[in-house]
């Protein structure tokens, strides 16, 4: 439940659902069925108003905001429909982020970062920031920083309705 203006909004009702390791999960639903509210729940953006929520046995409703970013740092990678790149950040920072708050050493996390980079096809374009990129080309480096944990748990909102079929097989 959530608030808009004075109105309460039910997005999620009954809700169960149960992923287990290994499992590729698709969410479908109209406009405003709750499919983005679901998301952000599982990727800890948001926490359930009623009920619980489990990532690998841990309850997740009594976690502080600092837990439930270190436990989204640690196991869920994020490619969101509108990218959220850095605008003024090159792509092998951008992709290098999540990195830096893993505490990995700089010299390590740029290595990682344009090879991750090189396997979406654009280690030529990693000094460039995400105006100087075409929409698969940012979509693209979204994806290599969702990936750059290696994440159990891998959120994905379309994440290639910008890409060509080519591109899109080698991603």
């Amino acid at each position: 439940v959530y608030k808009m203006g004075g109105t309460e909004v039910h997005a999620l009702r009954g809700l169960t659902l149960t992923i287990n390791e290994g499992e590729y999960v698709a969410i479908i639903g109209t406009s405003g069925s709750g499919k983005s509210t679901l998301m952000n729940m599982i990727g800890l953006l948001d926490k359930p108003s009623d009920g619980s929520y489990r990532i690998r046995g841990v309850e997740t409703s009594k976690l502080s905001q600092n837990a439930m970013a270190d436990l989204r740092n640690q196991e869920i990678g994020f490619v969101f429909q509108r990218f959220n790149l850095l605008a003024r950040t090159n792509a092998r920072r951008q992709v290098e982020l999540p990195l830096f708050y893993a505490g990995v050493p700089g010299g390590q996390a740029a290595k990682m970062a344009l090879s991750a980079l090189d396997r979406v096809g654009l280690g030529d374009r990693t000094h460039h920031r995400p105006d100087e990129l075409s929409g698969g080309q940012q979509q693209r480096v979204a994806i290599a920083r969702a990936l750059m944990q290696k994440p159990e748990v891998l959120l994905a909102d379309e994440p290639v309705a910008s890409l060509d079929p080519a591109t899109c097989h080698i991603v």
